[in-house]
């Protein structure tokens, strides 16, 4: 019986756990600024915090909206938001129960954007506990 327990929660918490994770480009130590979505809970709350101790300034506003163009024979106008930092958080999370240490186990998606180039420096999928989630992204940028 001891046997057939130890054999079987180590399968059973690795099943429970799939991260995909895709890198881009480097991250420019240089200008660690990046504009993240507004509040603290859950996920988003605890990447904020890592990417702070990790000596990133964090920025919730992206900037005034602007509107160019020429007035003509071709009235041709283009709209866009702009940036007061180098790179955008995006950040999707949902709980759906509990790893046995009672952090959240949730499916997720995170992406890191490069506001200068408009590409993506690295992407994070998946589904797991929370803190390990966090560990990833943070193991990612640093690749």
């Amino acid at each position: 019986m001891r046997f057939l327990l130890l054999s079987i929660v180590p399968l059973a918490l690795s099943g429970c756990h799939s991260h995909n994770v895709h890198r881009f480009s480097d991250v420019d130590e240089t200008q660690k600024s990046v504009t993240v979505p507004p509040g603290g809970k859950g996920l988003k709350g605890k990447l904020k915090t890592a990417l702070r101790d990790d000596g990133w300034e964090l920025v919730v506003y992206s900037g005034p909206e602007v509107t160019e163009g020429s007035v003509g024979d071709k009235t041709q106008l283009k709209r866009y938001n702009t940036f007061n930092t180098r790179y955008s958080l995006f950040v999707v999370s949902r709980t759906y129960d509990y790893c046995l240490n009672l952090d959240p186990a949730i499916t997720y998606d995170v992406s890191l954007v490069d506001n200068k180039t408009g590409t993506e420096v690295v992407t994070l999928d998946g589904k797991g506990c929370e803190g390990r989630v966090v560990d990833e992204f943070s193991k990612a940028l640093h690749k």
